[in-house]
């Protein structure tokens, strides 16, 4: 038998290579025919959620939007609801369905979004789709004195109250607190020392206590927070580190940040803005300041944006709760100025009243309107008393939550005297009421004063 040579054994070895190639690439073909059946046969499912369940307690009109990993067909929207059942409005753009609710949930309460029914725009195909999520506990947070200025007694404390379960916690304690302003993670706060010069100090719950800069040596007030900003901002007077005198001008500062410097908030000309009132606007980074000559600005308090000149559109009462609305007063009445859209709506009859004396708005069609002995409601021309200040005892203050559904009704007995404190001195035993403007039910009764939705 002639022996083969390695040449001529070469041809069946390259043969079966061949063989088990071809038998490879089939088996590939029919896994990935499989895999793209399966794709095809698959309806859309959830690859992302945007928006803050956090804010549907506070705001209306929040959007939450679930991304789909397929375009979707309108059909989507079908049969979409909220258990417990609240209103919303759905819509379907692309890969997208937005979920946006017109008013406001419930506090410390568990919910499920449900969509039936995701559906393919190209195959038809579809899958559920579910969200649980709990919102947060109503929380309210005040100023505690101990006593007299001059007093011998334990520190001052800040204290946030969980309303839902009861809870108390002691965000910050420190000696003679002159105010402060909560950012939901901490406060800061202007802390008085004996001759009565304030410092700023940040600290929280399981947070070390650190003192942030101020611009120079002089007083500060109207202080106020963003978290959204990411900053701490408040009205400076005196002498400025590099000798510049300072008479009501805006700093801000990064809490974040303890070696950060403050800095004066500037306006569209590059000058330090005076403000004799000014808000954060909420779900922004931006700030709204008016000066002395009644001047309006607009300001990014990050910087990173310019300044832009909103004029004189009336004196600045605050920020419409749940929204991103200035409430501004003129010669003609009370206005709304919507900032996204440039736009104002005068306040209805009923809530046109003197914001400056004993009211607050809560729409273009609501408000409240109080004495020292009662607080009322008044919507669509119907007033409805809401709270009575109890026997021996008168109201001071009130405040309206962030969503405009409560409010903190600040009582002292009538003997009450006054603490003492050089800036921003308060009556002794003062106690706030959370009051559910919808029902008039007291949801809680707290200690303290300057509860922390008084801006």
């Amino acid at each position: 038998m002639t022996p083969t040579s390695p040449e001529r054994r070469a041809p069946s070895a390259r043969r079966r290579f061949t063989l088990a190639g071809v038998a490879v690439v089939s088996c590939l073909t029919v896994v990935s025919v499989a895999l793209g059946a399966a794709a095809l046969e698959r309806g859309p499912r959830v690859r992302g959620i945007d928006g803050d369940t956090d804010l549907l307690v506070e705001r209306s009109g929040v959007t939450l939007v679930l991304r789909a990993d397929q375009p979707l067909n309108g059909r989507s929207a079908d049969g979409v609801r909220v258990e417990p059942e609240v209103p919303i409005d759905v819509d379907v753009s692309g890969s997208s369905l937005r979920v946006t609710f017109p008013g406001t949930v419930d506090f410390a309460r568990d919910y499920r979004l449900i969509v039936p029914a995701l559906r393919s725009r190209t195959t038809g195909a579809v899958d559920a789709a579910e969200l649980a999520f709990t919102t947060p506990s109503l929380s309210v947070t005040s100023l505690v004195r101990g006593g007299a200025f001059a007093r011998d007694g334990g520190d001052d404390r800040i204290v946030r109250h969980d309303l839902s379960s009861g809870r108390e916690t002691t965000v910050l304690a420190a000696p003679r607190i002159q105010e402060y302003t909560d950012d939901g993670a901490g406060v800061v706060a202007a802390v008085l020392d004996d001759a009565g010069r304030a410092s700023l100090v940040h600290g929280g719950d399981g947070l070390s206590t650190t003192p942030l800069a101020l611009p120079g040596d002089g007083t500060i007030g109207l202080l106020r927070s963003s978290a959204d900003a990411g900053r701490v901002g408040f009205v400076f007077t005196g002498s400025g580190t590099d000798g510049q005198q300072h008479l009501s001008t805006l700093f801000t500062i990064d809490p974040a940040d303890p070696d950060a410097a403050a800095r004066a908030v500037l306006g569209v000309d590059g000058i330090p803005l005076q403000a004799d009132a000014w808000f954060f606007v909420p779900g922004s980074t931006y700030l709204v300041a008016q000066a002395p000559t009644g001047t309006m600005s607009l300001v990014d308090a990050t910087g990173v944006a310019a300044p832009r000149l909103l004029g004189e559109v009336g004196t600045l009462r605050g920020v419409l709760p749940g929204t991103t609305s200035l409430v501004v007063e003129t010669p003609q009445g009370t206005t709304v100025l919507d900032l996204t859209t440039a736009t104002t709506t005068p306040a209805g009859t009923d809530a046109s009243d003197d914001l400056a004396a004993g009211s607050l708005l809560l729409s273009p069609e609501t408000s409240i309107a109080w004495t020292a002995d009662t607080v009322d409601r008044r919507a669509g021309g119907v007033v409805r008393r809401v709270f009575d200040a109890d026997a021996g005892a008168r109201i001071e203050e009130v405040c309206v939550s962030p969503s405009g559904r409560h409010a903190a009704v600040g009582t002292v007995v009538d003997d009450a005297v006054i603490d003492g404190y050089p800036t921003r001195a308060e009556w002794l035993g003062r106690t706030s009421a959370v009051v559910d403007l919808s029902t008039g039910e007291v949801v809680a009764e707290v200690p303290g004063t300057r509860p922390d939705w008084c801006a």
